[in-house]
C-alpha cells in the first residue's frame, strides 16, 4: 500500500517532466527556424559613372517548402532606367516554372509572378529576380549624390498545401546613389614671372575647378621642357590631402647604385642611381611611364630619367636608372646636403595626353662635394590647387645660339572622364642676355648703353635692359651683364 499511493505521484512528476521538456524542444526549434528574409541584393549600390549597367537582385534568405512567389521592385525612374529582368536562379528554367515580369519604366515597378509546376517545392536560398539597370542620371559636381529606395512591395511568398499556406518573412529594401556627372572642368597655370635669369625660383601654381568649385581629389602632372624639348620637371601634385585611387601604386623607392642595391649618398662628378618598383593590383596589365625627377639641397631640378614598363596584372614592375651629378658642365652646379627625388607614374608624356597612374612618392639622398644648398619653402597650397617652388639646373648647350629660350610648362588634370590642359612659355636666360640669342656679348652692353640711366617714361627706356627688375636702368643691372659677359648657352 505504500508503494500504490506514492505512485501517482511519480507519474505525475514524470507527466510534467515530458511537459517541460516538449515546451524546450519546441522553442528551440522555432528559435533555430527563423523567418526567411526578402531582400536587395547589393543592399547598397553607388554607380560609378553615367551610362553604367547596374545590376541588382532581390533574393531569399534560407526558405523551407517554397512553391510560389510575387512582387514588386520599386525604384526612382529620374535616377535609373531598368534595361532588363528575369527569374532568378533559385527557381528552374521552364518547362518546370512558369513567371510573367512586367517593367514599367514610368512608374518605376518592376513586377514578377513565379510558380513550380508539378507539384514541386524548394528549400534553401538564392535569386528570386535579377534586374540590369541604366544610370541615367548623375548629380551636379559637388552636391551630395542623389539617392534612390530600391523597395520591395506587394510580396507574397507562398508554401506547399491546398489552399497554399502563405510563408511569413522579413523584407530588406536596398538604396542605389548615383554618380556625380562629369563636370566642366577648368585648370588655370601660372607662374611668378615670365621672363628668369638662371638662378631665379621659378613659381608654379594653378587651381582645378568643376563647375566653378574646386576639385579637392585629383591628380594634377606637370612637366617643364627646355627649348629643345627636354624633359627638365615631372611632377604629379595632389589637389588636396583626400586620398586618390589610383589604378598603379609605388611600392619602393629609394636612391641605390647600378645594381640596385641601397645608396643614400652621391658626390658630384658620379652618376645617382634611383629604383622603383610599381604595383599592379588590377586585373588589366598596364604599361607605366615610370618618372624621376631629383632635386639637388637647393630645390633645383637636376633634370628627368624615365622608362616605361610593362606591369602585369596582380604584379611589379621596376626600373633602375641614373642620372649624372655633373658640375664643370653647369652654370648652376648641384649643391651638397639633402637632397629629394619624386617619382610619378603616368600612361604618357603630358603633351600626349599622359595621365597619372599613381600618386607621386618621394625619397631622399645627400650630395657631396660641391658647397652646401640652401632649401626655400612654401606653405601647403588651399584645396584645389597645385604649387611647386624651383629652380632648373642648366647644362651649356641646351639650345643653340639664336634660339629663342623658351622652356615650355605644361599641366593637365582628368576627372569623372573630363580632360582639361593647359601650355605656357617662359623664357630663361644668362643675366645679362638682354637679345635673348643665348650669350652675353657686345650686343647685350650696346643695349645697355643705350638704355642707361632711364626708367619707364624716359625716351631712351628699354624693359629688356632693366636686368634686374628694379624699374631703372643703373649700375645694378650693369653689374649683373659684367659678372656674366662672355658666358654663354
Amino acid at each position: 500500500m505504500h508503494h500504490d499511493k506514492k505512485l501517482p505521484v511519480s507519474i505525475s512528476l514524470l507527466l510534467l517532466l515530458l511537459s517541460i521538456l516538449a515546451y524546450s524542444l519546441n522553442n528551440i526549434a522555432i528559435a533555430t527556424d527563423p523567418s526567411p528574409t526578402l531582400y536587395v541584393y547589393p543592399n547598397s549600390y553607388a554607380a560609378a559613372s553615367v551610362g553604367k549597367t547596374v545590376s541588382i537582385q532581390v533574393m531569399i534568405s534560407v526558405v523551407y517548402y517554397l512553391t510560389a512567389y510575387q512582387f514588386e521592385l520599386r525604384f526612382n525612374t529620374t535616377l535609373l532606367h531598368c534595361l532588363s529582368a528575369s527569374t532568378g536562379s533559385m527557381f528552374p528554367p521552364p518547362p518546370n516554372s512558369t513567371s510573367t515580369i512586367e517593367i514599367d519604366n514610368t512608374q518605376g515597378i518592376v513586377s514578377i509572378q513565379a510558380h513550380l509546376l508539378g507539384g514541386t517545392n524548394i528549400s534553401g536560398w538564392g535569386s528570386l529576380l535579377s534586374m540590369g539597370f541604366n544610370a541615367t542620371y548623375g548629380t551636379p559636381y559637388p552636391q551630395p549624390n542623389d539617392v534612390g529606395a530600391l523597395e520591395i512591395v506587394n510580396d507574397t511568398l507562398n508554401g506547399t498545401g491546398s489552399p497554399p499556406q502563405t510563408i511569413l518573412h522579413d523584407v530588406t529594401n536596398g538604396m542605389y546613389k548615383a554618380p556625380t556627372a562629369p563636370p566642366q572642368l577648368n585648370l588655370t597655370l601660372n607662374t611668378n614671372k615670365n621672363n628668369y635669369y638662371w638662378g631665379e625660383r621659378i613659381i608654379v601654381n594653378g587651381i582645378l575647378t568643376g563647375n566653378g568649385y574646386p576639385i579637392l581629389d585629383a591628380l594634377v602632372p606637370l612637366e617643364i621642357q627646355d627649348p629643345r624639348g627636354k624633359l627638365l620637371v615631372a611632377r604629379t601634385f595632389q589637389t588636396s590631402n583626400i586620398s586618390v585611387s589610383c589604378p598603379l601604386q609605388i611600392t619602393v623607392f629609394t636612391p641605390c647604385d647600378s645594381g640596385g642595391s641601397p645608396q643614400e649618398s652621391f658626390s658630384v662628378g658620379s652618376f645617382a642611381y634611383f629604383k622603383v618598383t610599381v604595383e599592379n593590383t588590377g586585373s588589366s596589365s598596364l604599361n607605366a611611364l615610370v618618372l624621376v625627377n631629383p632635386y639637388d639641397a637647393s630645390n633645383v631640378s637636376l633634370g628627368v630619367i624615365w622608362l616605361t614598363i610593362a606591369v602585369p596584372a596582380g604584379g611589379t614592375g621596376t626600373m633602375v636608372k641614373g642620372l649624372p651629378l655633373d658640375n664643370a658642365p653647369y652654370v648652376i652646379p648641384a649643391t651638397s646636403g639633402n637632397a629629394t627625388a619624386n617619382a610619378s607614374v603616368w600612361t604618357n608624356f603630358v603633351e600626349n595626353g599622359g595621365t597619372p597612374l599613381s600618386l607621386e612618392n618621394e625619397t631622399t639622398f645627400t650630395i657631396t662635394g660641391t658647397p652646401q644648398g640652401h632649401p626655400t619653402f612654401m606653405n601647403p597650397p588651399q584645396n584645389g590647387t597645385y604649387q611647386t617652388n624651383l629652380g632648373i639646373q642648366f647644362r651649356k648647350g641646351a639650345y643653340d645660339s639664336g634660339l629663342p629660350p623658351n622652356y615650355t610648362i605644361n599641366v593637365a588634370a582628368t576627372y569623372l572622364g573630363n580632360n582639361a590642359t593647359q601650355s605656357k612659355q617662359i623664357q630663361i636666360t644668362i643675366g645679362g642676355d638682354i637679345d635673348k640669342n643665348g650669350q652675353v656679348d657686345l650686343g647685350d652692353l650696346v643695349i645697355l648703353a643705350n638704355a642707361y640711366d632711364s626708367k619707364p617714361g624716359s625716351p631712351n627706356w628699354n624693359p629688356a635692359a632693366d636686368i634686374d627688375g628694379n624699374g631703372q636702368v643703373d649700375l645694378g643691372d650693369l653689374v649683373i651683364l659684367a659678372v656674366n659677359y662672355g658666358e654663354s648657352t
